[in-house]
């Protein structure tokens, strides 16, 4: 703009009005077509026909419409792809083989600086031989084959925190609600939750561990199941929120009161758990900052690319969200008053629950 006014003799704040088209200025016929002169004849060209050409970084994920954590993952990417400089392309491929070959083959016809190779649910994946061609970066996946660099959630020491919160609490008899083991989440989670009963000396009850579907359906039957024990449960740790939602619907059918009776953890932090009553404490997945970590990772690939073989895998802490769905253990006598409100038959003896 300084070299434009110059030439034409006028300032740059006209140049700028001149270039931006702006409406409701008192600039002349004449000395506008001076500047859009001197501009062509100096080699600019006007916003408007700018071209931002940023190094194109593409973000290859199964799935992105049945779940809230896709936008941790877009949102986390976009952000740092920007502030870095980059131009982020989102490809969906709905979980499909052939989509996907689609989407490397429509890349190899275009100029990508780095490819961002993502999975909505944590697993071991089997990459496309076609990755080779670009720097690639694994988030919320990892692969055993290929030796790249890769960013996880901690699963395991996630449910460990949430499992060790509840022990501290002062519960003994704390329940585990998974889901079905052919996801990786929940096999780790369920080690997390057996190696913090270990730490705290408390023997696994296999009648406190039930595995089913991560449904509110699933989390109402799974506590029916653990209510009907001799000795209930009086913390649950639930492998997801929806998990803890039908646990608090089937508690309140029972007569207990969340935390006064039963303590309960959910994960995932799904928008509607803020307001359930009481407040969840929930473990949020760290899925911004994973995709923020592979994005600056593939930027520094791209920088040095003998770094292109680390195949280091990153675990990304997940972080409790403390609510008012945890208290300390209720006494014998709370929880027996609690449960014979519901219309329960008198027990025995007081401490016969």
């Amino acid at each position: 703009m300084s070299d434009i006014a110059a030439a034409c003799a006028v300032s740059q704040a006209t140049v700028s009005l001149v270039l931006n088209n702006a409406p409701g200025t008192r600039i002349s016929a004449s000395t506008r077509q001076a500047v859009l002169r001197a501009a062509a004849d100096l080699g600019y060209s006007t916003p408007a026909r700018r071209i931002d050409r940023r190094p194109l970084i593409a973000m290859i994920i199964n799935e992105v419409s049945s779940s809230p954590h896709a936008a941790g993952l877009i949102d986390g990417a976009a952000e740092a792809a920007n502030e870095l400089g980059y131009l982020l392309s989102i490809m969906p491929t709905d979980a499909d083989e052939e989509a996907e070959q689609a989407a490397l083959d429509h890349l190899a016809t275009m100029s990508v600086a780095g490819i961002i190779y993502a999975r909505l649910i944590t697993q071991q994946v089997t990459l496309a031989p076609q990755l080779a061609a670009w720097p690639t970066v694994l988030l919320n996946c990892y692969a055993v084959d290929k030796p790249l660099p890769s960013v996880v959630p901690g699963d395991l020491a996630a449910a460990m925190k949430a499992t060790l919160s509840l022990i501290d609490a002062g519960h003994t008899r704390v329940a585990y609600i998974g889901g079905e083991d052919m996801v990786e989440a929940s096999r780790d989670r369920m080690k997390g939750y057996r190696r913090a009963l270990t730490m705290r000396d408390i023997p696994v009850d296999n009648h406190l561990v039930i595995k089913g579907r991560w449904t509110i359906q699933g989390g109402y039957a799974a506590f029916k199941r653990l209510q009907a024990l001799d000795e209930p449960p009086t913390a649950i740790c639930c492998f997801c929120d929806r998990i803890a939602m039908g646990v608090y619907e089937a508690s309140k059918e029972a007569g207990l009161s969340i935390p006064r009776d039963l303590s309960v953890i959910g994960f995932d932090n799904e928008s509607y758990t803020a307001d359930m009553l009481p407040p969840l404490t929930t473990m949020q997945l760290p899925h911004a900052d994973m995709a923020r970590y592979a994005v600056e990772k593939l930027a520094e690939i791209i920088a040095a690319p003998r770094l292109r073989h680390d195949n280091h895998k990153v675990k990304l802490e997940c972080e409790m969200l403390v609510r008012q769905s945890v208290a300390p253990a209720p006494v014998v006598g709370d929880r027996t008053r609690g449960l014979l409100s519901a219309g329960s038959s008198k027990p025995d003896s007081p401490t016969s629950k």
